[in-house]
């Protein structure tokens, strides 16, 4: 029951990240891309995510393994690098060159890395655990097209990343999920149900 509650509760971070990170669209188009106010957006959603992706693996732990903790430990570093990231913009400025250095490019790199690589493989990890309603994946996979969109400094993609942790975070939250033991419940009961009958 404890248990419940404290994932319940990472769903709730994982829901509010999602809305941050959702944040950075309006404030892109209203203030520009690396505006103050879309940076501060998204490094709230950056430390809400780095938390709050904890709650999908915890959900499906049972179903995807080994390889959902390796996804959302890749995802978790992408987003605390990015944090880093973002944290030396607010120090040296938005408008300030970005420093030419290897800690820098290999930060980068690694973000994009954890992000990408991580993302790719929970959403295909949750396709095919059914923990989740299928278009909680199906959100991560559109998030991850999004990125494609032949849009100048693509303002929209935070819109569609935020908008899969908004989805998983409220299927956690309201509890809409049906875990591998649940559905072999399920099975075992209409099963039973149709012997007896």
């Amino acid at each position: 029951m404890k248990d419940l509650k404290v994932l319940r509760w990472l769903g709730m971070i994982c829901l509010l990240a999602g809305i941050a990170r959702i944040g950075m669209t309006p404030t892109a188009i209203v203030w520009g891309t690396d505006s103050v106010p879309e940076l501060s957006f998204g490094y709230v959603a950056c430390i809400l995510m780095a938390v709050g992706s904890i709650a999908g693996y915890l959900a499906q732990s049972k179903e995807t393994g080994v390889l959902g903790f390796i996804s959302v430990l890749g995802i978790t570093i992408g987003n605390v690098l990015t944090t880093a990231l973002l944290f030396a913009v607010f120090i040296l400025g938005p408008s300030a060159p970005e420093p030419d250095s290897p800690v820098v490019a290999i930060t980068g790199m690694g973000s994009m890395i954890g992000l990408t690589g991580g993302t790719l493989l929970f959403a295909i990890l949750t396709y095919r655990a059914k923990v989740f309603p299928r278009w909680v994946a199906v959100l991560y996979a559109l998030m991850l097209l999004s990125a494609f969109l032949p849009v100048e400094d693509n303002v929209y993609f935070a819109f569609f990343w935020g908008l899969a942790y908004v989805g998983l975070g409220f299927c956690i939250w309201t509890g809409r999920m049906t875990p591998r033991t649940e559905r072999e419940q399920q099975a075992s009961n209409s099963h039973h149900s149709a012997n007896v009958s």
